[in-house]
């Protein structure tokens, strides 16, 4: 008999729509099968009651893919195709994206928005559910269901591309009210993004950057768009427009006025709130775009930008196209990446070494740059170059190479080489592809260091369950989460028995039955005097009060608090509507 026959005998099981979220079918389900609380339809399809509600990236992808038997699609279709990871991974390291994949596979997706650079970016994290009106309708007509499109919940998309109107977003789930339910859209929960309507010029530009998300999204998630190649065809555009002096020179202040104007009246929009309002603040802003950046960026950031410089999605493919990015892609080192895109004198500087035969010192100084920069500059270009013997000589330099490769530290080669920890660097820099080595061979070793160490935990203390690893050896069990997941969910103990497992510690139910029948009391007068409420709802009382709905199945343990709460609601309702 198939899984799903013998976990679903009495529950059908409904298919794609198109263009559907993971979040809206399982949403479909919860209607279809008639289930009084989201936790019964979590239970059933993911063997926990508080799994799989995120509308955005959700977890727990690896259990629903098991119990439904991979009838609706394995974890990382599911996950590429139906979450909003389609979005993000279309501008993320192919190593980043299967790790965001073994996150959403398992029961956490802890730090997954962190390290995808939505935590940080001053956007929005929450990702408001979004619908267009039009499309609800001729859902409704055509499939029977209204249900929540993933080309219209990727950030920066307010308008639907389909029917040219603008979307309206949910009153729900993702401002905490409801965050564990099962929702499809309906036009009693949706309202406009902005309280005024949008002008004309407004809406023809949130159109435009709608219909060119759309396009990078579909087109560029199996080959990501990454800085390195993004900075080129920047580069290449703002030349065009004359926005560089001299050889690399960005005439900020001019690209500043001209990017606030661009960015003026999106920010009515409240997702584009942390766009900046100034011109010093966005000169700071864009010099982070324009220069390889150390740390991820959020897409959107780079998708404004390029809707700007390039107005659609024809013109930057174009772009793309005619710049040859792999050749020229910077090198992301601390000093590469400060060197100019483009510079003559690197030519020029190739053309005497290669041509006249001049040494790397006396080229340098004819072109005038360092001749540590020469060094690294030929070495970019792909010149190989006879060294002196100096303190790095042939053969001491040959097993610093050596060492290099193997993944050894900076400092312990250049105490075995006798030298000082600046000639290894330069070393590094003056040869790229042995910095890649390096890099890689550090990488490896890293990982192999924490897998030994997490099996040797595994076997010594496995027994006592997760918990008790993780307290043992936090800085193992860290770095493998952030860096090796999928491994490290290959490799987890197995579930202790509940007889073995601690037992909860004792509560003091009477002190926080007094505690809580306080706060609600406070909650309350606040909603009336503060905001002129008359009629308090139970999920009024829960946004003031965050710990009261995780309370919610424990009232009966609660007296007090719960008479505070019924005294509350039935000022002006009837008892049966307590908690609507």
């Amino acid at each position: 008999m198939p899984e799903t026959d013998r976990l679903f005998p009495e529950y059908q099981l409904l298919s794609w729509l198109p263009d559907e979220t993971f979040f809206s079918l399982v949403s479909r389900h919860h209607q279809l099968w008639g289930h009084v609380t989201s936790a019964q339809t979590c239970q059933l399809i993911f063997g926990s009651a508080r799994a799989g509600t995120h509308h955005d990236l959700p977890n727990s992808l690896g259990a629903f893919t098991t119990r439904t038997n991979g009838s609706l699609g394995e974890v990382d279709s599911i996950s590429r195709e139906r979450t909003l990871l389609k979005f993000y991974a279309a501008f993320a390291q192919q190593d980043e994206t299967e790790n965001a994949v073994a996150c959403m596979s398992s029961s956490s997706v802890a730090h997954l928005k962190l390290r995808l650079g939505i935590l940080t970016s001053r956007f929005r994290a929450n990702h408001p559910l979004k619908a267009c009106p039009q499309c609800m309708e001729q859902d409704l007509r055509e499939t029977g269901w209204a249900y929540w499109h993933l080309k219209h919940q990727f950030p920066g998309v307010w308008m639907c591309t389909t029917h040219k109107q603008p979307l309206l977003q949910s009153a729900l789930k993702a401002n905490g009210v409801e965050r564990f339910q099962w929702l499809l859209p309906r036009f009693s929960e949706l309202n406009p993004a902005c309280v005024a309507p949008i002008e004309t010029v407004s809406s023809s530009v949130l159109l435009s950057l709608a219909e060119l998300i759309e396009h990078l999204v579909q087109s560029e998630e199996h080959q990501p768009l990454l800085p390195g190649k993004l900075h080129e065809v920047y580069r290449q555009e703002l030349q065009a427009r004359d926005w560089i002096a001299g050889a690399a020179s960005l005439r900020t202040g001019q690209i500043a006025t001209a990017f606030l104007n661009y960015c003026e009246p999106l920010r009515r929009i409240p997702e584009f709130d942390s766009l900046a309002e100034d011109e010093e603040g966005m000169a700071t802003q864009l010099g982070r775009l324009l220069r390889p950046p150390r740390s991820g960026t959020h897409p959107l950031r780079h998708l404004l930008l390029i809707h700007w410089l390039f107005g659609d999605a024809q013109r930057f493919d174009f772009a793309l196209k005619s710049e040859d990015a792999h050749n020229r892609a910077p090198i992301l080192d601390d000093v590469l990446t400060a060197l100019p895109v483009v510079d003559p004198r690197i030519d020029r500087l190739c053309s005497l070494i290669q041509e006249e035969g001049q040494s790397v010192r006396k080229a340098a100084n004819l072109v005038g740059v360092d001749p540590q920069t020469a060094l690294v500059w030929a070495a970019k270009a792909g010149i190989a170059i006879s060294r002196r013997p100096q303190k790095l000589s042939t053969n001491v330099r040959a097993k610093a190479i050596r060492d290099l490769r193997r993944g050894t530290d900076k400092e312990k080669a250049a105490s075995k080489a006798g030298v000082s920890v600046g000639s290894i660097t330069r070393l590094l820099l003056s040869d790229a592809k042995l910095h890649a080595d390096w890099s890689a061979a550090r990488s490896a070793k890293a990982r192999a260091h924490s897998r030994a160490l997490w099996l040797q935990l595994l076997q010594s203390s496995g027994s006592l369950g997760i918990k008790w690893m993780r307290q043992l050896d936090p800085r193992t069990y860290m770095w493998l989460y952030r860096n090796d997941r999928a491994w490290l969910d290959a490799n987890k103990p197995d579930l202790l028995p509940a007889t073995l497992r601690p037992r909860p510690s004792v509560v003091d139910w009477e002190a926080r039955d007094e505690q809580l029948r306080g706060l609600v009391r406070e909650a309350a007068l606040r909603l009336m005097e503060e905001r002129d409420e008359r009629r308090i709802h139970f999920w009024q009382l829960c946004q003031q009060i965050p710990d009261l709905r995780a309370k919610r199945a424990s009232l009966h343990r609660l007296p007090r608090t719960f008479d505070a709460i019924q005294a509350v609601l039935t000022a002006h309702l009837p008892s049966q509507d307590l908690f609507r």
